[in-house]
């Protein structure tokens, strides 16, 4: 993917967290009300709310993480910058949202995702980044040629 449309989708998808994670409860309640039911059809009932909130607080960071990772090609670079937008978040709610529960565990869980998030992305970015060196590699090797040609060096 390159990196421009993950650039956008990140956009996009951090626009989504804002709304599901600052917004008044209710704003959001459709995703979380989306989430339990799919976990209870999924499982026959035996998982939890509690459960449930821990699974979609991981969740919530893998795409996040994953599209981040491939903007900056960076894994541990994302996994950071995602948590640091997580305490963020949870600071937000605690200070200024009181309508909202801030959580410790929010935030460790929101990191468990952005690991695996940057993880997964980790071997597509390695491999742009790579993919981008030798091809900066090539321009620099034709235009060392080019220029050598033009100061009358000849070719090797």
């Amino acid at each position: 993917m390159h990196r421009t449309v993950a650039a956008v989708l990140l956009a996009a998808y951090a626009v989504v967290v804002a709304r599901l994670t600052l917004a008044d409860p209710s704003a959001g309640s459709w995703a979380f009300t989306a989430a339990d039911r799919f976990a209870t059809a999924a499982t026959d009932g035996r998982l939890t709310w509690e459960r449930t909130e821990v699974l979609a607080n991981v969740a919530l960071f893998v795409p996040a993480a994953f599209l981040l990772t491939l903007v900056t090609q960076r894994a541990w670079l994302s996994a950071l910058l995602c948590l640091a937008a997580s305490a963020g978040i949870e600071y937000v709610q605690l200070a200024y949202l009181p309508t909202r529960v801030s959580s410790g565990a929010d935030v460790l869980h929101n990191a468990y995702g952005a690991l695996l998030g940057a993880v997964l992305a980790w071997p597509i970015a390695a491999l742009a980044r790579n993919r981008s060196r030798r091809a900066a590699g090539r321009v620099d090797q034709d235009l060392g040629v080019r220029l050598g040609v033009l100061q009358g060096v000849e070719r090797p």
